[in-house]
């Protein structure tokens, strides 16, 4: 979900569209604007009337440009012919109201701002305040907003949270299909919130028997800061049970009382995580390290990190990282703190032969015995086999925006490799060898293949056709490209 979907002329980008899209930002605004959504290889009128959509207003930058585009005819009939309550705000610049009386007469009956080159904030301002009643208009009408629910909970970037967003995705579809399975599929919902809550408060008894009543009890007395109306809501929901399920509501009221419990255990959730991430690290940028801007000293510190959440009998030492590199640059995927300048999280990723992609699914293959003769190139156009070597993220960073940094650029790389070079992946698999790389598979839907010798897990799943679950704007492109890919190609599958 979008706050503000710009309908421009492209011709007005440089002078007042960039400006006025930096304003909202810095006022938080979601902006929707052409060349941050849409990537290279989408349809451009499938992407625009999502944007127009999916925003709560639709702003118009009334300039001669303007009437003279196609593009803004068609967004301005988009935002008048679809049911979903999008707001309209007029922004005349340069053009006159004769002008606009002439072709669109009905934007003079709104009120509408003036926009110039000195007055971007104000106007920005004026902008804002609207899309916050309008926030409020919604929250009253749909109380959950899961859309905005599921950005935010990717954004705190852990396999937990990632699993809640799945769930909330799920539970909007599920009640469109059948109201009561959607009731008993709120309450996993709950019940994931406990986990991840009970995970956070580090409790060193075995919980495994516990009852999930229990679990909030404990949860509640032992200083989460949880508060009634949050234990009321989760405990209702964690008690529904089928039999009980029918007599929850009537069907016109279940969804509504469900949203309305989601609502407020989500709102405080959301609270909460934020208030406890770390805060030395919560101003902290991290910048993507793309597969061309790595030096030998950054494969040292990403052997550091390794030393520190993984087995030491599962880690190649930074010399034969390195080589991998430099046989296959698009190996790695790196995030790198702005402050120390240190990578503080990685994606190791090869495309790799038959042969070694089935010596992987066997189980009988560790990672730091890997040379590159079962290491392919992207040389050509081709399918290939991914192996997912390794996924760390320094402990320090795990609860900071360093995971969906790093995860978005991996979407990124495979998208444009996709497009760009025409290299397709066909199936991926991965090893699991630490808690945190179970809970990944499971969160992006990959199946278990078999348990290894070596107390590890493997884990494969598809991309033509896709089965994979990828939970952000980036992913759901991905996984669109490759499904139209899949449907494309479907004769040599």
């Amino acid at each position: 979900m979008y706050d503000v979907f710009l309908s421009h002329s492209s011709k007005d980008k440089e002078e007042y569209v960039y400006a006025l899209r930096d304003q909202l930002k810095a006022l938080e605004c979601d902006v929707w604007l052409d060349e941050d959504n849409i990537l290279t290889g989408e349809s451009i009128l499938d992407e625009v009337k999502r944007g127009v959509m999916d925003s709560l207003c639709i702003v118009l930058i009334l300039t001669q440009n303007f009437f003279e585009s196609n593009w803004t005819s068609l967004e301005l009939g988009l935002s008048h012919a679809h049911n979903s309550g999008t707001h309209t705000i007029p922004v005349i610049v340069d053009v006159a109201e004769a002008t606009i009386a002439t072709k669109y007469p009905f934007l003079l009956n709104q009120k509408y701002l003036r926009l110039d080159k000195n007055n971007t904030h104000s106007c920005a301002k004026s902008i804002a305040s609207v899309v916050s009643v309008l926030r409020n208009r919604r929250k009253m009408i749909d109380p959950l907003n899961y859309k905005t629910k599921v950005r935010e909970l990717n954004n705190l970037d852990s396999p937990s949270t990632n699993k809640i967003s799945i769930l909330i995705t799920e539970y909007e579809q599920i009640c469109t299909i059948n109201m009561d399975a959607g009731v008993l599929h709120a309450a996993q919902i709950a019940i994931a919130v406990i986990d991840d809550l009970y995970m956070r408060a580090k409790k060193t008894s075995d919980s495994s028997d516990m009852s999930y009543h229990s679990k909030l009890d404990t949860l509640l007395h032992g200083g989460s800061g949880m508060n009634r109306n949050v234990y009321e809501h989760l405990n209702s929901l964690i008690s529904i049970t089928s039999s009980s399920v029918a007599k929850f509501a009537k069907e016109e009221n279940k969804k509504t009382m469900i949203d309305l419990s989601l609502a407020s255990i989500l709102d405080w959730f959301l609270s909460y995580i934020s208030a406890i991430l770390p805060k030395n690290k919560s101003n902290e940028r991290v910048e993507t390290v793309w597969h061309n801007d790595f030096t030998y000293q950054d494969f040292v510190d990403m052997h550091e990190i390794d030393k520190l959440v993984l087995r030491s009998d599962l880690i190649a030492p930074p010399e034969v990282s390195y080589r991998w590199h430099q046989y296959n640059n698009f190996s790695h995927i790196a995030v790198r703190s702005s402050k120390t300048k240190k990578i503080v999280g990685y994606f190791t990723l090869f495309p790799v032969t038959d042969e070694l992609y089935e010596e992987i699914k066997s189980g009988n293959f560790k990672d730091n015995e890997l040379d590159t003769k079962g290491i392919r190139r992207y040389e050509f156009p081709d399918f290939y086999k991914l192996y997912v070597a390794c996924v760390c993220v320094h402990p320090d960073y795990q609860n900071t925006t360093a995971f969906h940094t790093l995860y978005n650029s991996l979407i990124k790389m495979m998208y444009d490799l996709a497009t760009d070079r025409e290299v397709y992946i066909t199936e991926i698999i991965t090893e699991a060898s630490t808690p945190n790389g179970l809970k990944l598979c499971k969160v992006f839907g990959l199946k278990k293949l078999l348990d290894t010798n070596l107390d590890t897990e493997i884990y494969g799943a598809t991309l033509l056709p896709p089965s994979l679950r990828l939970v952000s704007n980036f992913g759901n492109k991905l996984i669109r490209f490759y499904q139209d890919k899949y449907t494309e190609l479907r004769d040599l599958f």
